[in-house]
């Protein structure tokens, strides 16, 4: 079954885990006495929020692993007769990401799933256990974005830092962190920052922010900053030259931290192993029970720490 088929019906709360879903359980939706079933709350979510604030990789295995790998040193002029001076890509940081198997379930007597009349048990097999599905990976999501403050990347320092260590310069270093409440400032700086960013011999990294990533209770804000004709929230008679980037907002990150990101550069992804896959079994010798799951394989990371985004704190 394709995953556009899988969301062709509806359902939500019968979905009980280990246990029946029995005709008490849905007692209202199987006899005349009842005129209509409110089933709007069981729908698919109107978006897949994750897409937009990270890279899908496909995995062939267990576990994949990506590497940060150190740059070549500076092109420099030869005098006549002098013997070219040879540098070495050095190999350097390791990201190893995990599969793993998420998976729900629903099990349900004959008698419900021959008696109800509302078409619960169908919506219950299909579309709900695909929600509940689709909400795992949005939070599966969230989740990294919500810790690249604390999760230690590859570099061995937080994945949004202050300082993140060159491979091929130790004097220098890369920052991707700006603490702070979102506003004009902590905004302009966390740009800005895209320009100081150097390669891992300490030369420029080619880099520019494209996206701004908020929760949506601070789409009011952001589209106030990147809207106003005069620089947002200031008094001035000075036009707002602010970088418009593109705004995506997200309902499951943290509501305080902002993220400015350059989404040509892979950083937060979803690596995945196996897509939606459904399965059913009849038990027709013992207690006619019908037992529906869905199951898929994956995992999110960060696999380049200290390229890719900025993340203004909120606070």
């Amino acid at each position: 079954m394709t995953y556009n088929k899988l969301f062709k019906f509806d359902l939500q709360r019968f979905v009980k885990g280990d246990t029946l879903l029995e005709r008490s359980d849905i007692a209202k939706a199987m006899y005349i006495g009842t005129k209509e079933v409110f089933k709007d709350v069981l729908k698919k979510n109107r978006r897949e929020e994750w897409k937009a604030c990270c890279s899908v990789k496909t995995s062939t295995g267990m576990e994949e692993t990506y590497e940060t790998i150190g740059n070549l040193k500076p092109a420099a002029i030869k005098l006549e007769g002098d013997p070219v001076v040879y540098g070495d890509i050095v190999d350097g940081n390791d990201v190893v990401l995990t599969n793993v198997t998420v998976a729900n379930g629903l099990s349900v007597t004959m008698e419900a799933n021959e008696d109800e009349k509302w078409g619960i048990v169908p919506t219950g097999k299909t579309t709900e256990l695909a929600r509940t599905m689709l909400q795992y990976r949005e939070r599966a999501v969230a989740t990294v974005w919500d810790g690249v403050e604390v999760n230690i990347g590859g570099d061995g320092v937080p994945n949004a830092s202050l300082a993140h260590p060159l491979l091929n310069n130790q004097a220098l270093f890369n920052s991707n962190l700006v603490p702070g409440a979102f506003g004009t400032v902590t905004y302009e700086l966390a740009c800005n920052l895209f320009n100081g960013w150097m390669n891992h011999t300490g030369e420029k990294f080619d880099t520019l922010p494209t996206t701004i990533l908020s929760h949506r209770n601070r789409q009011t804000e952001v589209l106030a900053l990147l809207q106003s004709q005069l620089v947002a929230f200031e008094l001035s008679n000075t036009k707002n030259t602010l970088q418009q980037l593109k705004p995506v907002f997200n309902r499951y990150i943290a509501a305080l931290p902002v993220h400015i990101i350059d989404d040509t550069i892979d950083s937060v992804v979803f690596q995945r192993r196996k897509g939606l896959t459904t399965e059913y079994d009849y038990d027709k010798r013992l207690t006619f029970n019908w037992f529906f799951n869905v199951h898929e394989r994956y995992v999110c990371g960060v696999i380049n720490p200290g390229f890719g985004f900025v993340t203004i704190t909120g606070a």
